[in-house]
C-alpha cells in the first residue's frame, strides 16, 4: 500500500520524531494505527491499557503463511459443522 502525505503531515511526523517521541516514521504510523484501532473497538469492555496490550501482542505476533491460515480456518469450520450436525441428528 502506498500512502501519500501532505507537506503538513510530513512536517508533523518529523516534528514528532525530532521531539524524541518516536524513532522512525514507521513507529509514528504504528502508533497512529493503534490509536485508531482503540477508538474503533466499541464493544471492548477492557481498559485502554488492556486494549493497547492486546494490539501490541497482535502486532508482535508472527505472521503465518497463507496455507497455514486457511488450514486453521478449515479445521475450525469442520469442528463447527460437526457440532451442528451432532445437534440436529436424532
Amino acid at each position: 500500500m502506498t500512502v501519500h502525505l501532505t507537506t503538513e503531515q510530513e512536517r508533523r511526523i518529523q516534528a514528532i520524531i525530532h521531539a524524541g517521541a518516536y524513532e522512525t516514521v514507521q513507529d509514528v504510523v504504528d502508533a497512529a494505527i493503534a490509536s485508531v484501532e482503540q477508538r474503533a473497538a466499541p464493544g471492548f469492555d477492557g481498559t485502554e491499557a488492556e486494549l493497547e496490550a492486546l494490539l501490541l501482542a497482535g502486532m508482535e505476533s508472527r505472521e503465518i503463511p497463507e496455507d497455514e491460515f486457511w488450514s486453521s480456518v478449515d479445521r475450525a469450520t469442520d469442528a463447527i459443522l460437526s457440532e451442528h450436525q451432532a445437534r440436529v441428528r436424532p
